[in-house]
């Protein structure tokens, strides 16, 4: 957070100087105009302060363009680490999508990161069967293991570019690293294990064991993608090898059922179970 601090102190700073500068030229200027004995008083001092304000204007300038043009490197390297931690976002929830929710998936991004979109992957997707991931195992597994590296790759992509990350990039980025989504799929494997000593049963979906995204969530990873997409246009003249963010391509007419939907019986089954539950604890 140290770099979204500074930024905001150092437009303060220059707010306090540019509205010093204009009380200046204010002053001289109503010297000059509405006083007979101020009148050459206020016209030096105008003419000096409007030099003064154009002199530091022009140095400003400079100084951040010289800036900018030396932080070329570090903007690029952030921008990498924003590009492939936001194409690994997409690129996990539009696979996670079509191997579990029996419906084409939406036409834009923007529906895609939405309840009516990922959000119904918690509705669909079983647990208890087996992503096309080597080694092979169990979605409870797969799920920890990708909530874990959100988290642990956004907390070092903010740590290694706390000073030249924009702060609207970190903002976005530290929103989906301490979401509550994310939270409650890392605590997903406990509620299971807690779920088996105690002899509750439930519903193997995801949405039994997580929390939906929130609305900041959605925003958060939409954001994501218009910032890169907007920052690769301005640094691209800087570097032939720099790369788009992953471009979201809706998958259609779908034939099979995927492989990862929970079963109707087994839906059934569960419901049954979970109900019979609390008729037996009221």
């Amino acid at each position: 957070m140290l770099c979204v601090v500074t930024f905001w102190e150092n437009i303060k700073r220059e707010k306090v100087i540019i509205l010093t500068i204009l009380s200046f030229i204010l002053l001289g200027l109503f010297c000059w105009l509405c006083s007979k004995k101020t009148e050459d008083f206020g016209l030096n001092f105008f003419t000096e302060m409007l030099g003064v304000a154009i002199t530091v204007f022009i140095i400003d300038r400079l100084i951040k363009n010289r800036e900018e043009r030396r932080n070329i490197p570090q903007k690029l390297a952030a921008y990498e680490d924003v590009r492939l931690y936001t194409s690994r976002y997409i690129s996990f929830w539009t696979t996670t999508y079509r191997d579990s929710v029996p419906e084409d998936e939406p036409e834009t991004i923007e529906l895609f990161f939405s309840d009516s979109g990922m959000g119904k992957i918690l509705h669909h997707l079983y647990m208890d069967s087996e992503p096309n991931v080597t080694p092979t195992r169990k979605w409870w597994d797969w799920i920890l293991h990708n909530a874990k590296e959100f988290k642990e790759n956004g907390d070092k992509l903010l740590d290694r570019h706390s000073h030249n990350l924009d702060p609207i990039a970190f903002g976005y980025i530290h929103q989906l690293t301490e979401s509550l989504f994310n939270k409650t799929l890392l605590m997903s494997s406990s509620i299971r294990q807690s779920d088996i000593q105690m002899g509750i049963p439930r519903v193997k979906t995801l949405g039994s064991y997580a929390m939906s995204p929130q609305k900041e969530d959605y925003e958060a990873i939409i954001g994501l993608v218009k910032w890169s997409n907007e920052t690769y246009v301005s640094l691209k003249k800087y570097s032939n090898s720099i790369k788009k963010v992953a471009e979201y391509t809706p998958m259609k007419n779908r034939k099979t059922p995927p492989k990862c939907m929970i079963p109707k019986e087994i839906l059934i089954q569960q419901l049954k179970e979970l109900e019979e539950f609390r008729q037996r604890n009221k």
